[in-house]
């Protein structure tokens, strides 16, 4: 009759497990101030059961994220002798975090739009007044021309009138090119009132008598954009005026 051996169940056990690091402790790691190999532990040894067993060595696997690293314990089989596995890196990599709220905002009745504006349109100013008799006028503007348009044009044009007057007098900008009327005349920077016309008088110099003293003057501009096309959402932009009074001494 023979005789039962006995046999000695050998076991291993191996443990994954992923561990985040610090923040702190993934900067040192990304700068090479700090190395995860040092996480690694060594085997020990725990109990032993019987002599007949040999002892075996568990396993451990750990994973580093951006913050990681794995511990495990190795599990004792019968008629063994058992030792802990310790702690081994198997592999790192760097996991970017997010650390952010989103907001979600809803629009309500959107619309979609442009401006039209009209082919000519007129600024008439308040009346201006003098505690003296006016006997020059000068006109300066600062005014803005949609680059499309034909600069050879006067897109806006500029006129004068005495409170008294029926008559708006043509006038162009002292600080603008010379402009010309549609007879082909110069249109005047200055206007002078009740002066005697020199002899040496400029073209641009227009000379007017009036039966009365000019003491209040109003302005005129008149704005114009080309017809047709896309030209109905241009404008032309009078930004700012100013109308320079010379008074009698």
């Amino acid at each position: 009759m023979g005789s039962k051996k006995s046999k000695t169940v050998k076991k291993v056990t191996v443990i994954n497990k992923v561990v985040k690091l610090t923040y702190l402790q993934t900067l040192a790691v990304s700068n090479n101030l700090a190395n995860t190999k040092n996480l690694e532990t060594e085997s020990k040894k725990l109990s032993s059961k019987s002599k007949e067993g040999k002892s075996t060595l568990a396993k451990v696997g750990v994973a580093l994220g951006s913050v990681g690293g794995l511990l495990g314990v190795g599990k004792k089989s019968k008629k063994t002798k058992v030792k802990t596995g310790g702690v081994k890196v198997i592999d790192q990599w760097l996991q970017p975090y997010f650390d952010k709220i989103r907001y979600a905002i809803g629009i309500r009745e959107l619309s979609v739009s442009r401006y039209i504006f009209a082919e000519t349109s007129e600024l008439i100013s308040t009346p201006y007044l003098s505690p003296k008799e006016i006997i020059k006028v000068h006109l300066l503007s600062d005014e803005y021309i949609p680059p499309q348009f034909d600069n050879n044009l006067a897109w806006i044009r500029y006129f004068i009138k005495p409170e008294n007057s029926k008559e708006w007098i043509p006038i162009s900008p002292l600080n603008g090119p010379t402009r010309f009327d549609d007879t082909g005349n110069i249109i005047p920077k200055i206007l002078n009132f009740n002066l005697p016309k020199p002899t040496t008088a400029q073209l641009e110099d227009k000379f007017i008598y009036t039966d009365e003293l000019v003491k209040i003057i109003r302005l005129r501009a008149v704005l114009s954009r080309p017809q047709g096309g896309e030209n109905d959402s241009i404008t032309p932009l009078l930004k700012s005026y100013k109308m320079v009074f010379t008074p009698r001494s």
